[in-house]
């Protein structure tokens, strides 16, 4: 009981030491709590919000996603979360993986990161960390190109026209998904891992492939089975991952104009005519603002004039 009293007696000797000393803890833990959830944690949060990837674009997800492994050093997570860091990811990104692999801490090397290290290189090995000592030197079109040579495909570098029907054949074959069944074949004996079909698909597009010009042009062979698997495979990638805004397209790709220019989106969705209804409702309620602004002045000058003078 003393004990407490002498507290007491103390706190209310120091109040005005003890309240700024609880004031800069709580400012302190405040600008702590504000500095993880509003800057370090932040890309994580968005990257998990419905709402946020709503409202924004491929192109900022792929920007968000970027600031997650800066800021933390996570490891991607292509199961739940759907990273892009496979699909998106150059040289420069291979490398950041390959070094977080060799002094892992906390980072999780695990079938995620697997798999996009082999989107990003159309390889699979038993070790990463001896294929990158081998071939950090070189570009990551030249690990693309030398991947497809495992299947039996070789194509050029820089593309050329005629690598168009190896690859069609190529994605003609039928596929197993790495990413959930791993490295092991799938069950058809000329089956080919998902990444190896995403390069096929990619290299083709970067190149300026048009399948419908493929087609026309050449009939016959768009006919035959595994040409026009190809092509639908083709398809399905192009709708997933087109390669808007530079989006995973190689060094000697470029963006397809028609592609680009080609906005599906209802009129109310674009944003010209948002910037156009935005400024039409600011100007017309300016406007009447003014107008009736202006009225009542005009009306209460007349009133003004017309009233006779007091004596």
């Amino acid at each position: 009981m003393r004990f407490v009293k002498s507290v007491m007696l103390w706190t209310k000797r120091h109040l005005r030491l003890v309240g700024t000393s609880c004031g800069l803890v709580l400012l302190g833990a405040g600008l702590i709590g504000a500095y993880w959830w509003l800057y370090k944690v932040a890309p994580a949060r968005h990257l998990v919000d419905p709402e946020w990837l709503a409202a924004h674009s491929e192109e900022a997800r792929w920007a968000e996603e970027q600031k997650d492994y800066r800021r933390r050093g996570t490891s991607p997570d292509l199961c739940f979360r759907g990273d892009r860091i496979g699909f998106y990811g150059g040289k420069d990104w291979f490398l950041w993986l390959d070094r977080q692999i060799r002094n892992p801490g906390e980072f999780r090397h695990c079938g995620c990161t697997e798999y996009a290290l082999s989107l990003m290189t159309n390889q699979e090995t038993v070790s990463w960390k001896e294929w990158a000592d081998a071939n950090r030197e070189r570009s990551q079109e030249e690990w693309i190109r030398d991947g497809f040579v495992h299947y039996g495909v070789g194509v050029h570098l820089p593309p050329r026209p005629d690598d168009a029907v190896p690859l069609l054949r190529l994605l003609g074959r039928e596929s197993w998904d790495f990413l959930w069944e791993g490295p092991q074949r799938g069950s058809a004996p000329k089956a080919v891992p998902s990444y190896v079909h995403y390069n096929a698909y990619r290299w083709l597009r970067d190149s300026g492939f048009e399948p419908l010009d493929f087609a026309s042009s050449n009939p016959v062979l768009a006919a035959e089975p595994d040409i026009s698997r190809g092509l639908f495979t083709f398809a399905q990638w192009r709708a997933a991952y087109p390669g808007r805004h530079g989006l995973g397209v190689l060094a000697f790709g470029r963006e397809s104009e028609k592609r680009s220019h080609l906005d599906m989106r209802p009129a109310l969705a674009k944003p010209w005519v948002a910037a156009g209804v935005d400024a039409s409702l600011v100007a017309i309620t300016i406007g009447g603002g003014l107008l009736v602004l202006l009225c009542i002045r005009k009306k209460k000058g007349t009133i003004d004039q017309a009233s006779p003078p007091r004596i």
